[in-house]
């Protein structure tokens, strides 16, 4: 993390500064959630490759868990649905459901 801005600092070592300490609010509430939901506060499996499968492994259930708010199933009256949500080229949402 960058040290705060100092009063000898030129304008754009601040304006950067600034912009570190932002990009790095938006990481820690994402590594807080991996550490909490997927268990990352303690590795389970042995040695540096371990570490490497545990993190891939949390990722991977991440992504999923995304995934799965965009698609879903669903089953009424016998008929399977699938809810899907796009996104277009102009950054539109489309929903729509298909039958299975």
């Amino acid at each position: 993390m960058p040290s705060r801005p100092l009063k000898r600092d030129s304008q754009a070592k601040r304006k950067r500064k600034s912009e570190l300490c932002k990009k790095r609010a938006t990481i820690e509430p994402v590594i807080g959630h991996l550490k909490s939901d997927f268990r990352l506060c303690k590795n389970w499996l042995k040695g540096s490759i371990g570490d490497s499968i545990n993190l891939l492994m949390a990722a991977c259930a991440w992504n999923l868990r995304k995934w799965l708010a965009i698609f879903f199933l669903l089953e009424k009256d016998g008929e399977f649905w699938l809810f899907c949500s796009e996104i277009d080229a102009k950054s539109k949402k489309s929903c729509f459901w298909v039958r299975l």
